[in-house]
């Protein structure tokens, strides 16, 4: 039986190879969240190689005990352990974040071996873990159930709902583990949300309560045995931890959160951390060149744009959160009622800058979307004007029935603005990507719908909402995409735009895609057939005199979106056609599917949305109506 002293060693011996695992596996993918994955590593590799009762050669062994990763984006650090343990071949781990592969951005039940429960969309774990540990209590009682949790997360009321519910059903069985590093995304979360006493709260809810250092082994060990030992209420450990522990540069940095390091970055980490020859390594693993730029916009003409007056501005691509950021500055200083609300997340949505500029007229509500979109509806109503930013996947569905009944239903003046539409936060992964949105918001009466086509439509389009009195769902990407108006282009709301005229087939296009479609427009016409392009920034209200005019004109519509081909775009269009006009038209889009991590332009061949399928739909849907 193996010591005390040599279990440590092999213990600490083991986090160690992990700490390079996830190192290696996030270099490679050139994405990930480096930072949590490390503070969490000492525990994960406690529990696999010493805690959980597990079978890598049966994944789904019904005696098993059972884990959950709540703090998902962490997910290099459980992919390590699975594959150090054998559930699948290591080699796999450098197919991280890539199309087609198994590990995802974020975990995936689905997909991975070994892997319990989806998690990505943090806050909800721990209901998982209070649903698997009343499954189990009578069926498998020597199961144990164990739930990962960030600090961040427990800004989210979920959270606390799961501590009530566990504490009532007296769920012995199951023990949350809280990963406390201090550091979200947008700072320290004494700052962000502070949510200490915590020891007090979980006491308060009736939970036992350990604390304990997430870094010594021993002391994991222990504290996790004698948690496992109580009786007729809950467990819960708060590990204290550093962010990007191991790693000297990255240790207590919130900037290493979600970024992956660079050439000298991976070889010096790797170095701290006890690699043989990280220099080879590093050239070995060192990524091909991104796409280029023409595999988005590949060269679309100006001349192509001349004839409607427009024409492309360069060839540089830029997410549309970033015009966001800045459009956001510029209102500011002219609309003094212009407030902000932001999720923790207001480095990757872009309204840092405008908490830069305003600090007073920003408001941090930590990782708490139905509070904060609530919080909006109630600063509306004394004059102000909330821009209300997260998430497409957390604004439109985690906070849906707040937007519907709180903002929607009494018409109040809150701009939801929502970063990550779409396939576009392509690496993260499903739980990331809001393919849904757009047809959710369009049925909620009243509500305005808004996805710009690019860097210049989001400026303009950002200020028309702003100005607007009433609700407003504004759309924007995280991936860059190309710029394709100028900043004399003027855009209104409720009004499309004709991009490209065309005789013989008509795309309707709304927001990433529409580059896209300029190209697919191109591929027709070197073929003879002239395609007609239109912006259909806005989804809601529908601009049914530009779709009617145009099917009029050409005779067949081709939609076009980022988003399920269901009550989006082209069902929008398609409503409009069959009461007014029927007319032949097809549907590009997600087929009642969701997507998968991998990289965006790949995302868009993968699932039929590139330029060449818009080529290759138009062309058959011309050919079957010849026919």
């Amino acid at each position: 039986m193996e010591n005390r002293a040599s279990l440590i060693e092999r213990l600490e011996s083991q986090a160690q190879t992990i700490r390079r695992d996830i190192l290696t596996m996030i270099y490679k993918a050139q994405s990930g969240h480096p930072g949590g994955s490390l503070s969490a590593t000492d525990i994960v590799t406690a529990l696999y190689f010493h805690v959980l009762r597990v079978d890598p050669g049966n994944p789904k062994w019904l005696e098993r005990d059972r884990f959950i990763m709540s703090k998902g984006h962490a997910c290099p650090s459980w992919y390590a352990c699975l594959a150090e343990r054998g559930f699948f071949p290591k080699e796999e781990l450098l197919t991280l974040r890539e199309i087609n592969g198994r590990l995802q951005g974020h975990p995936d039940m689905k997909k991975t071996p070994g892997i319990d429960f989806t998690t990505g969309s943090l806050g909800q774990g721990l209901s998982g873990g209070v649903g698997m540990a009343l499954g189990l209590k009578r069926k498998k009682p020597s199961t144990h159930v164990y739930v990962l949790l960030s600090d961040g997360e427990l800004n989210e009321g979920q959270v606390w709902e799961a501590a009530m519910a566990a504490a009532k059903f007296k769920l012995d069985n199951l023990t949350a583990i809280i990963d406390y590093n201090d550091l979200q995304l947008d700072g320290y979360c004494h700052e962000v949300m502070p949510f200490e006493p915590l020891r007090e709260k979980w006491l308060a809810f009736n939970w036992q309560v350990f604390e304990m250092d997430g870094h010594d082994m021993g002391n994991i060990l222990d504290t996790i045995e004698k948690a496992k030992r109580i009786k007729d209420k809950p467990s819960v450990i708060i590990a204290h931890t550093v962010k990007g522990k191991g790693v000297s540069f990255m240790e207590d940095k919130c900037d290493w959160h979600g970024k992956s390091p660079n050439d000298e970055q991976f070889v010096q980490a790797m170095k701290e951390l006890g690699a043989d020859n990280p220099q080879t390594l590093q050239k070995e693993l060192r990524k091909p060149s991104r796409p280029s730029k023409s595999s988005f916009l590949s060269d679309i003409s100006r001349e192509s744009l001349s004839a409607t007056n427009k024409k492309v501005a360069d060839q540089n691509l830029i997410p549309t959160r970033d015009a966001f950021g800045e459009a956001l500055v510029e209102l500011g200083a002219e609309m003094p009622n212009l407030v902000v609300l932001e999720a923790d997340i207001s480095k990757s949505t872009r309204t840092n800058r405008f908490a830069k500029r305003f600090p007073a007229r920003f408001y941090q509500f930590g990782i708490a979307e139905a509070n904060m979109m609530v919080a909006a509806a109630g600063m509306s109503t004394t004059g102000k004007i909330p821009f209300y930013s997260t998430y497409a996947v957390f604004g439109s569905m985690r906070a849906c029935e707040q937007l519907r009944t709180f903002v929607a239903y009494p018409h109040l003046n809150v701009k939801v603005a929502v970063s990550h539409g779409g396939i576009t936060p392509a690496n993260d992964g499903v739980t990331h990507q809001a393919t849904e949105d757009l047809g959710m918001m369009r049925t909620i009466p009243g509500l305005v719908v808004i996805m710009p086509g690019d860097y210049y439509a989001t400026k303009a389009l950002v200020r028309a909402a702003a100005k607007y009195k009433g609700p407003v769902y504004l759309r924007f990407t995280r991936d860059a995409i190309p710029i394709i108006y100028g900043s004399e282009d003027s855009f209104e709301i409720g009004k499309g735009k004709l991009l490209r005229e065309g005789n013989d087939i008509s795309i309707i296009a709304i927001g990433d895609m529409l580059c896209q479609a300029l190209k697919a427009a191109e591929l027709l016409g070197e073929e003879g057939i002239s395609a007609e392009v239109i912006d259909m920034h806005t989804l809601k209200p529908i601009d049914q005199d530009i779709i009617l005019t145009t099917a009029q004109k050409t005779g067949y519509v081709l939609t076009v979106e980022d988003h399920q081909i269901e009550c989006g775009l082209g069902g929008a269009v398609a409503e409009v056609l069959i009461e007014n006009l029927p007319t032949p038209m097809r549907r590009i889009g997600l087929r009642n599917t969701f997507a998968e991590s991998g990289r965006y332009d790949l995302l868009l061949e993968k699932y039929g949305m590139s330029a060449n399928h818009i080529f290759i739909t138009a062309k058959q849907l011309l050919d079957a109506s010849d026919s």
